[in-house]
C-alpha cells in the first residue's frame, strides 16, 4: 500500500554545519537539507523545526520550498523514502545532501 495515513510536508532549504565532529560534514560548509514533518501547522512552528535542525549540528537554517507528499511511491530516492517513514514515526526527520553547496 503506497498511500499513507499521514501527509508529510517536505521543507527544502539549506543550512551550515556548526559542529567540527559532524561526521562527513566539514565545519562551516553549507549543505542542501530536507526537513520532513507531519506537522500540518509547520508554518507556525518554524522556530521549533529550526531548533530541531540546530540541535543536530546545523545553523543558519533557511527553508525555500515546501512540498506536500501523501504517497510514499512518488519519492524517487531511498534516502527520502526512509526519511518519510521516520517522519511518520517520529513526527520529523532531517535529510542532508552529502555535497556542500559551492558558489561559482
Amino acid at each position: 500500500m503506497n498511500k499513507s495515513a499521514n501527509t508529510v510536508y517536505v521543507l527544502s532549504g539549506y543550512a551550515k554545519c556548526s559542529r567540527a565532529n559532524n561526521g562527513k560534514y566539514k565545519l562551516g560548509n553549507q549543505h542542501s537539507i530536507g526537513l520532513l514533518t507531519t506537522d500540518e501547522n509547520y508554518q507556525n512552528n518554524l522556530t521549533q523545526l529550526k531548533t530541531f535542525v540546530n540541535d543536530l549540528g546545523w545553523e543558519s537554517v533557511m527553508f525555500c520550498m515546501v512540498e506536500e507528499v501523501d504517497d510514499i511511491g512518488t519519492l524517487s530516492h531511498d534516502v527520502l523514502t526512509s526519511s518519510f517513514i521516520r517522519a511518520q514515526n517520529n513526527g520529523v526527520s532531517l535529510v542532508v545532501n552529502d555535497m556542500p553547496i559551492t558558489v561559482h
